[in-house]
């Protein structure tokens, strides 16, 4: 049956059938949503190859939202399961002679940055930053004139009904790079919370079986764990569950020259107190890896590779494409044999996502190319 596939598979030269797709890894582990999981899918025609990337969180960010925290505390240091797109070679040999291929040779056509913005927003998984609502740049563009317009609702409401307009509460930051920490204090306390009282209560400490803090006028106060325990169910006002949820909109202007305004809905939780801080084919032979630059034109990448095709013979191995940062790229893949036998492949569209969040270790580790 694979035999089959590949013989009617596009044939480069003569006797010799060559399959380029695209391999995604396994994700059954991965248990952090559908939504997040990275998937590369190829579109065939006669005429050329298309690569696309798919990630639902990206689908619903450009339908606007709602979105919601993304869990950052994950194998992959992101809320995204993904990995540099896999091109995967199946090569049929139906010649009478052997077949030695020796290079794959990438000549790429065009490679350019992908600067459409993403925006994520941070869940306080240890509840370590109350009051605060933490916002990252996942997308390759700076965000500027960025506005959080807002509603608050008392507890952790996984999916708020009613997260329209009007929206109490709206906070403006001129700019936003890499991350950011949006102190929400202000709107808790026009929503009922003594921020004050609870800060100062924060800061106090038990002197054995009595709680001593600094009152309001700054004299020292003694309270029994009843009374601090009073004290503090008052401070909190209408959020007794120590939690309240943002609905609203997100709305901000990009540096790549799009002109847009974008929006979308958001819902997320933010806490009052920080409790744990005070204050079935046959397997690839061989993978191989190369790296693309993400804006330039015409060049090459090289890949020294030595596989033996017996005459009928297949055999099977994958090139995975490094790139620094999420973008597209039109190239077409060459193959050579030791003769000089040279075998092209269809032209290939590509995109690849790479998280923002991602581009200092991904620098550590592999040595890109620029040129």
């Amino acid at each position: 049956m694979e035999r089959q596939r590949l013989e009617s598979s596009y044939s480069p030269a003569s006797g010799i059938f060559v399959d380029i797709s695209v391999m995604n890894e396994d994700t059954s582990s991965w248990n952090r949503g559908e939504d997040t999981i990275l998937w590369y899918s190829l579109d065939r025609s006669e005429h050329r190859i298309r690569i696309e990337r798919n990630l639902g969180y990206l689908v619903a960010f450009n339908a606007g939202g709602p979105i919601s925290p993304l869990n950052y505390i994950s194998p992959t240091y992101c809320p995204f399961k993904w990995d540099f797109p896999i091109l995967d070679f199946k090569v049929l040999n139906d010649r009478l002679a052997p077949l030695f291929l020796t290079e794959v040779v990438f000549e790429v056509e065009e490679s350019r940055t992908d600067h459409a913005p993403l925006l994520t927003i941070k869940r306080d998984t240890q509840q370590r930053n109350a009051g605060n609502l933490l916002l990252v740049n996942e997308g390759w563009c700076d965000l500027t004139d960025l506005t959080l317009s807002f509603q608050i609702l008392p507890g952790d409401v996984a999916f708020p009904l009613d997260a329209g307009p009007p929206y109490p509460h709206s906070i403006n930051m001129p700019l936003l790079r890499d991350h950011a920490e949006i102190d929400v204090t202000q709107a808790f306390q026009e929503e009922g919370v003594d921020v004050d009282g609870q800060n100062l209560l924060s800061n106090g400490a038990w002197d054995e079986d009595v709680f001593v803090a600094l009152g309001a006028d700054g004299a020292e106060e003694r309270l029994t764990e009843a009374e601090l325990e009073r004290r503090w169910k008052e401070c909190l006002g209408p959020f007794q569950a120590e939690v309240g949820t943002l609905a609203g909109e997100i709305s901000f202007n990009t540096t790549d020259g799009e002109g847009r305004r974008h929006a979308l809905k958001f819902y997320a939780p933010v806490y009052l107190a920080n409790r744990n801080r005070m204050s079935m084919h046959k397997p690839p032979t061989y993978a191989y890896d190369v790296d693309f630059a993400t804006q330039n034109t015409d060049y090459q990448r090289r890949v020294q590779i030595s596989h033996e095709l017996q005459p009928g013979e297949a055999d099977r191995f994958t090139v995975k494409i490094a790139v620094p940062q999420s973008s597209f790229h039109r190239f077409r893949v060459l193959l050579r044999d030791i003769t000089g036998l040279v075998m092209y492949s269809l032209p290939i569209e590509m995109k690849c996502f790479v998280p923002r969040s991602r581009r200092e270790r991904i620098r550590e580790a592999i040595p890109l190319s620029t040129e």
